[in-house]
This record gives C-alpha cells, structure tokens and sequence, in this order.
C-alpha cells in the first residue's frame, strides 16, 4: 500500500523481496511523437549519406579504402558493384578485358585454355569445373587499403580449389620420355659431340647453351632457328638432290618435276622466286634434273611436291597454300604460317596483267590485313580448321600410282630426309619449341647459380652417353623427349624451411599479356 511520507505518498514495495516501485506510471510514447522523433532521426541519416557520398567519398558505406590502382574513382561504387549483384566480372572486363577475345585473358575460363592456345579445351573442360568458377572478387578482393596488393593472391585462395601443398599434395610433373608427334629426327648425343668438337671445349653445359639460347630475361629459351643453328652444318654448298625425271608436260598424271624453265613459263601463284633463282643451280641432261645447291625451305622443292599433291589428292585446300603441316596445325602459329605462304602467293600474282586478277588482288589484300590485325590482337580465331585439313585422295589413282608418287616425293626431298620425315609428298613441319610447363613459369636465371643444366635435366643421359656407356639410351635420345626434371628434384630445394614453395612462386593466372601494349584496343569503342 501507498505511504504518507512528509506530506507526499509513496507507492511502497512489493513481493517478498520488498522490491521498490517506481515514483511515477510509465506513459508510452504516443505515435505522434514517436513518427516525429522518427523523422527527426532519418533525416539525420539521410542528410550524413548526402554528405558522406559528396565530400566524405562514401566512408560511411564502404568497408574501406580502394588499392591505388582502382583510387580515381573510388567514389564512383557503379563502376564496379550492381545493386543487388555485389562485384561482377563484367564490370571487371570494361576496363581490363580489351583484347577482343572470345576466351577473356581475365576471365575464369581462361584458366582451361592456360598456355595451351587450345580453345576447344573450354567445350570438353570447361563442363566439368562450371560449378566452381568464381568471380574476379573472390581472389582479388578489394577495399584494404591504398597499399593493398590486389594483384597478389594468397596461398589459401588457390589451395581453396587446387592442391594445399607443393611438398606435399602437389601432382608430379608429365615428362614424355617417348616419342610424340615431333617430326624432328635429332639426337643430342651425336650433337653435343659435334658442339663440344667446334667450340673446343669439354664443358656439356657450354654446348647446351649453343643451341638452347636464353631470351632477353634469361627465364626461358628461344627457339631452335635453322639458320642460326644447323645451317653450319646441314645442307652445304655441296648438297645436292638426285637425278630426278622432268615431268611430261602433256600429261597432267605423269610423275616428275618442273625444271625452272617450265614454272616460269606456267607463272603460277607464289611462283615469282623463279624469276630471281640461279638457273646455274640446275643441271638438265636428257630428260632428268639436278638440282646443287639445296636449301632449307627450297622453292623449288616446295613448288614440285605442290605439284605433286595435286594429282594425290582430289580437292585443293588451305592446307595446300603451306609449304607443310604438322605439329602447329590447328593454333594460331599455323594461322601465321597460313597467312605469310598467302602474302607469298599474292606477290607472285601483282605482275599479272589481267584486270580480274588486279581486281581481286585488292579484296585478297584488304581480307588479309584484316586477318593479320584480328590475329596480332588475339582475337577469335576464324573457323578455318577444315580448310587446313588436307583434301582425300584422289579416287582415280590406283595404289601402285599414290605409292609411286610418294616413292618419288621421298626421292625428290632426299637431302631433307636427314631431318624431316615426308608422308604424302608432304614435309611435316616441326615444333620449334616444344611448350613443357603448361601452368607454370620457370626461372633459368635464378637457378643456373645453384645447379647445372645436367644436374636437373637428366633424363637423356647426355654425359654417361659421351662416356661411352650407351646402354638403354636409343628410345630416349630423340627430340620429342622433354627432359624435364622431376618434381622430387625440385623439392630438395623448395621447402617450407628453405627456398619459397607458395603457389605464386611458379603460377601466375592470366598469362596472355602480349596484347597490353597494343594502346589502339583502348581508344577504339
């Protein structure tokens, strides 16, 4: 009950435990005051956010500060976050994807067709991982500082979806150590012998170094040029093909070549280097021709096995413009390849008088800067793989006649035979550079101080060969073997006590930069 107390009442106390009352009744709030001081209290809100978003560069809505890279229009959030949507690649790819490919240099499924210049990797491999791409934020997150690396990912974003640990999950490397589709017959015991002899020297290494030339950085190799490192000793001024039958000129099916005589005569596409060749070089006695010297890539040789393949096979197809096919069939070395023996053809065409001929000597010229600059800038590759793919046999040759003509082809390419293989009156071409790590970058320069060439590459026994134990070495001494290492000799020095071991000390994701340069990307719309 309520008590006087001087002259005052007071409410008293309740329950057992003599809990005091409060003085005066609680009165809520009526709804008029409480949309007030609501609207008071938005308002206030609304007028920091105004403020915040014109003079504070939205520090009350970000989680921080953008890196330096992305600092000049850190206030402007649309340039990369979608209402609703967070961070999208796309708004990645306007600034950063211009090089006009339809793969995306930036772009997670770039990572399928890494290094490979494969692009039908993304329709067989691409499936299997679409539920795991992840967005260009995920490993390049943003809004930690202006000193924030954005480009280096760590360790745990790459072991999120890749192996944890190189010592000890890592998949060990692919050597081939038999023969693939290198049409290249080399040994590098004979050759290092050969080496060793003309530079004087005893030092393997030293002779390793005269074919394998370092590029600018000293991180990878150049590769292998004719002129640079086997024209000192294959085809001499000596060099010297068969005595070969002339062709009958009256019969479109007879086996023979063309004296030089005869292609000027005809002035064929890509035939203008017989107005400029030594007639000398050929020796005519009767019916048969001899040709002294012989070169490499000789247009005389690549003219007639043209010829040849022209009664082998029924339709004539891109593939019949290259002086070869093989290993570089299908990527864009072969498109390069395919657009010079063009670029050849078309400069033997401009002395052709005829006004067709001129006509479309200008739309050939104009269709192939146009394939040049969509090439030069990465770009989609134009769906030529049938036209490179050559025709079928001719159905009106009988078996003895395909096998004469390609007896006479061998016959006829015998000074490249040493090198080459030749199937169906076709040199194959070879792989310049045999790609080895296809995900991966290694450093030559930053090794060569603590090991020797031998010392890791050690697959083809080069020294035990010179040595004299030959024993077991014949399947490996070829060119298609990739004397890789192994990855337990790089683990000897790549620990987690030792030399570093993370991730991004081999990888590094969207490899595709030669474009960057190429400022006309960034001012075309």
């Amino acid at each position: 009950m309520a008590k006087q107390e001087n002259g005052q009442t007071r409410k008293g106390i309740f329950s057992d435990a003599r809990l005091g009352v409060t003085k005066k009744y609680i009165r809520p709030l009526t709804r008029k005051h409480m949309v007030i001081i609501g609207g008071i209290g938005c308002a206030l809100i609304a007028v920091y956010y105004a403020v915040d978003a014109l003079a504070l560069g939205n520090t009350f809505i970000s989680s921080g500060s953008v890196s330096s890279n992305h600092a000049n229009f850190e206030t402007e959030c649309t340039k990369c976050h979608r209402p609703f949507q967070g961070t999208l690649d796309a708004q990645c790819s306007t600034c950063h994807e211009k090089t006009n490919d339809r793969l995306g240099v930036y772009s997670f499924p770039a990572h399928y067709v890494y290094r490979s210049d494969d692009p039908t990797r993304l329709q067989t491999v691409r499936p299997q991982f679409a539920s795991r791409e992840v967005q260009c934020a995920a490993c390049h997150p943003e809004h930690r500082g202006r000193e924030a690396m954005i480009t280096e990912v760590p360790d745990a974003r790459c072991a999120s979806c890749h192996y944890a640990s190189f010592n000890r999950d890592h998949p060990a490397f692919t050597r081939l150590t038999t023969p693939d589709d290198s049409t290249l017959k080399m040994t590098h015991v004979k050759h290092t012998k050969e080496v060793l002899k003309k530079l004087n020297t005893t030092n393997i290494e030293t002779a390793c170094l005269y074919c394998h030339n370092a590029d600018k950085q000293g991180k990878g190799f150049l590769p292998l040029d004719y002129d640079s490192h086997c024209g000192d000793c294959h085809l001499t001024t000596s060099s010297e093909t068969p005595s070969l039958a002339i062709k009958d000129p009256s019969d479109p099916l007879s086996i023979g070549v063309e004296t030089l005589e005869m292609i000027q005569r005809r002035k064929g596409p890509g035939t203008l280097w017989a107005f400029y060749t030594n007639p000398n070089e050929f020796s005519v006695s009767g019916n048969r021709v001899k040709k002294s010297p012989v070169y490499h890539r000789d247009p005389w040789i690549l003219e007639n096995l043209r010829q040849l393949r022209r009664i082998l096979f029924s339709d004539s197809t891109l593939a019949d413009v290259l002086d070869a096919l093989g290993g570089s069939k299908g990527t864009r070395q072969a498109y390069r390849e395919a657009i010079a023996a063009l670029q050849q053809y078309v400069l033997g065409l401009r002395s052709r008088p005829e006004p067709e001929i001129q006509a479309e000597l200008q739309r050939i010229d104009s269709l192939l800067k146009a394939a040049q600059l969509q090439l030069s800038q990465n770009g989609a590759l134009p769906d030529l793989f049938p036209m490179m793919t050559r025709g079928s046999l001719n159905p009106n040759l009988t078996e003895g006649q395909r096998q004469a003509l390609e007896d006479f082809a061998r016959k006829m390419t015998k000074p490249c035979l040493e090198c080459h293989e030749v199937e169906r009156a076709s040199i194959l071409a070879v792989k310049a550079s045999q790609r080895a790590l296809m995900r991966a970058e290694f450093d030559h320069r930053a090794h060569i101080t603590q090991r020797r060439c031998l010392e890791c590459h050690d697959i083809i026994p080069v020294d035990r060969a010179l040595a004299g134990d030959t024993s077991g070495i014949a399947l490996l001494d070829r060119a298609a073997t990739q004397n890789l290492p192994t990855i337990d000799n790089c683990k000897e020095c790549h620990t987690p006590s030792a030399a570093a071991n993370a991730c991004v000390t081999c990888h590094f994701m969207h490899p595709n930069k030669e474009q960057r340069g190429s400022l006309q990307l960034f001012v075309e719309k």
